[in-house]
């Protein structure tokens, strides 16, 4: 059997893995696309795929890349990183089998070797080489690379965060420590701690990075303290040693520390550790410090001690420069400046939806070789339309409606300054919902509640939250209208 013949023989048994892990549906948008790869060469280390020219890689590094990294190292019984080359067609149009696998093997012995030419090249040059189709992160770092400052779309949304980013990431001794920047899932909050440990690692390579999700902190802390008792104080240690001799701790969702008080008391430790030696500390939140629930006081104020920054949601100006710089990524102008305007007009709550739908819209067009339409393109997005939208029931004004309707009371009054008891609760319930229902931020419910500031809404929906403990007719109220809008 030939090389490529078992080259074959192994994507299609990866794919088959993957059908059978429910990662690829038969018949899918996913597995039509990925049946356009061609694997060339398994090096024992790596596999080594060629995509057709025009067709976008990106999708497949978004969406398959750990699916098919998890299925190669079923198949294979070991671990494989994956690699992506661009189909170079010769003088007829094509490029046989055995040279395309001779050009992999080529073009991955000399990524091994480093070679001169490589190391004279100009810096941005190699840069770009070893950002090209292949999504990869620092060793131990946790660190995507992708993620820069230089393709961070700057706008009123963000410019004050990522001003301090940039400083942060500048400074040799810490000015802003900690730095916590909070706001929605989907606004670039991620993005900017990447970009952060990128341009440290970039200036100072003896810098230890450290990025972490919190909800992967606290896994492994539980599997530190849950390890086999003649093994558990070698577990604890080697943890600790982990995260406290950093040189900078890139820590993201740090509200998923609510409840866990036990994790709480070891990221205090950690915290402190890290803060007494002089080392960086940036943080995210879906929220600020103080309106995460149950997080202990000291964690609160050590976090609010240092900067804080927010990310609010883009402007249209703002959405349409992220998805024109996405489109320039690409080298493609099948996706319209009319359909670009659209999208950023209609998806308003969440760059990466913004990113997934022009994902979605490139790879159409890609399969199309055309432009398409607006209307052709509202119809393969509608999904993201109506979840960023929301049903009509779920805006403030229809929770509003529906409480002013439960308690006889007029809509007017939940937005209205008067302060009875008979006005205060429903427009407290109406808070509530909002807040938990809609994924407004705390300005936004406030505004629509006569303009009351953020401190008036966590502060109602608070009490709700502790009335619905003790008053079971309360709580049976509030989950019959929650039901309503979920």
């Amino acid at each position: 059997m030939s090389k490529t013949s078992e080259a074959a023989g192994l994507w299609e048994s990866i794919m088959n893995t993957m059908r059978a892990d429910n990662s690829l549906g038969e018949g899918s948008f996913g597995s039509t696309f990925l049946t356009q790869l061609k694997l060339l060469t398994d090096t024992g280390s790596k596999l080594v795929f060629e995509y057709p020219r025009g067709m976008m890689i990106e999708w497949v590094q978004n969406y398959y890349l750990d699916s098919m990294t998890a299925a190669a190292a079923r198949v294979l019984d070991g671990a494989r990183d994956v690699e992506f080359i661009e189909q170079q067609d010769d003088a007829d149009g094509s490029q046989p089998d055995a040279q395309a696998a001779d050009a992999a093997e080529a073009h991955t012995a000399a990524a091994h070797a480093g070679t001169t030419a490589a190391a004279n090249a100009p810096r941005a040059e190699r840069s770009s080489r070893k950002r090209s189709a292949k999504r990869r992160s620092y060793v131990n770092s946790g660190l995507n690379e992708d993620f820069r400052f230089e393709n961070f779309v700057v706008g009123p949304n963000s410019e004050f965060a990522y001003e301090v980013a940039k400083a942060v990431a500048s400074d040799t001794a810490p000015r802003f420590n900690p730095y916590f920047i909070h706001g929605a899932s989907g606004l670039g909050k991620t993005h900017l701690l990447h970009a952060i440990g990128n341009a440290i690692r970039e200036k100072r390579e003896e810098v230890c990075v450290l990025y972490v999700t919190c909800e992967d902190f606290t896994n492994a802390y539980i599997d530190a303290i849950g390890s086999r008792s003649d093994e558990k104080n070698a577990a604890i240690r080697a943890f600790r040693r982990k995260y406290r001799e950093a040189d900078v701790l890139l820590i993201d969702d740090v509200q998923f520390l609510s409840k866990r008080q036990k994790t709480q008391d070891e990221f205090f430790y950690t915290f402190n550790s890290l803060f007494d030696s002089g080392k960086q500390i940036v943080m995210t939140a879906d929220c600020a410090a103080h309106e995460i629930t149950d997080l202990d006081p000291r964690l609160s104020t050590r976090f609010e001690q240092g900067l804080t920054a927010s990310i609010a949601l883009p402007c249209f100006e703002t959405r349409l420069a992220i998805l024109r710089n996405m489109r320039s990524k690409w080298k493609s102008d099948l996706v319209g400046d009319e359909v670009l305007e659209f999208l950023a007009s209609n998806i308003t709550r969440s760059v990466r939806s913004l990113a997934g739908a022009l994902t979605r819209i490139g790879s159409l067009a890609s399969f199309s070789h055309h432009s398409p339409s607006v209307s052709e393109a509202r119809q393969q997005v509608r999904d993201l339309l109506h979840n960023d939208r929301g049903n009509d029931r779920n805006t403030i004004e229809a929770i509003q409606k529906r409480v002013a309707e439960e308690f006889d009371i007029r809509v007017s009054d939940l937005t209205a300054r008067r302060r009875t008891a008979q006005i205060a609760h429903p427009r407290q319930v109406a808070m509530y919902l909002a807040r938990r229902c809609t994924q407004s931020s705390l300005q936004e419910i406030g505004a629509a509640f006569g303009g009351r500031d953020h401190g008036t809404v966590i502060h109602a929906a608070r009490t709700i939250e502790k009335k619905i403990e003790t008053d079971s007719r309360l709580r049976r109220c509030v989950e019959r209208l929650a039901d309503q809008f979920s």
